[in-house]
């Protein structure tokens, strides 16, 4: 098999949940040319889905490397460094992600996690509430962008296996956030 090939096989396998599998065909691909960000970013994602958390960093470097723009790598490597417990690295990690991608909801949250493991709640709640703007603004932009009213979105993922109260459980968590977040204005 080619480069290609064999990366392929390696997206298949992590498909399938296979992370050895895919680690190796990934691995494979990387020897054979595939020296690619989305190669190193495959890798290194199945490295930390089998929670080989340091070589999974490892395989971000790499990709930041690359592409220092890549704000997925730099995501990736601040979960690694989380699960790791070093969240003063997972903080600047999460920072770059949000310098690159500033809608990215999920750096805001991860970044508010790891302040509140580091006794930041001043930090962490604002890291959360962004979070929280993050999620409607996406949303919304579906929303906007396909036609659907958020009703009508709402209705959809309640469709979701456990989301069946969607709409009222979400809007409900939200607004408890909120009040809980001015109530600390």
């Amino acid at each position: 098999m080619d480069a290609k090939e064999l990366f392929r096989e390696g997206q298949g396998f992590f498909v399938e949940g296979k992370y050895g599998e895919s680690i190796t065909s990934f691995s494979r691909a990387i020897e054979a040319g595939e020296k690619t960000e989305i190669a190193f970013l495959s890798r290194g994602v199945a490295y930390f889905k089998m929670e080989q958390f340091d070589k999974a960093a490892q395989d971000f470097n790499v990709v930041i490397d690359i592409n220092s723009g890549n704000f997925r790598a730099h995501f990736y490597r601040g979960i690694s460094y989380m699960a790791k417990q070093d969240y003063e690295n997972a903080i600047k990690d999460f920072d770059n992600t949000i310098k690159i991608n500033s809608a990215y909801g999920a750096a805001f949250f991860a970044r508010g996690t790891a302040y509140a493991q580091i006794g930041n709640e001043y930090e962490a709640q604002r890291s959360i509430q962004t979070a929280i703007s993050c999620s409607e603004a996406s949303m919304q932009w579906v929303a906007d962008h396909y036609g659907m009213f958020r009703t009508q979105f709402d209705q959809a993922m309640a469709l979701m296996p456990g989301e069946s109260d969607f709409s009222e459980n979400r809007s409900e968590r939200i607004n408890k956030l909120r009040e809980f977040f001015e109530e600390d204005k």
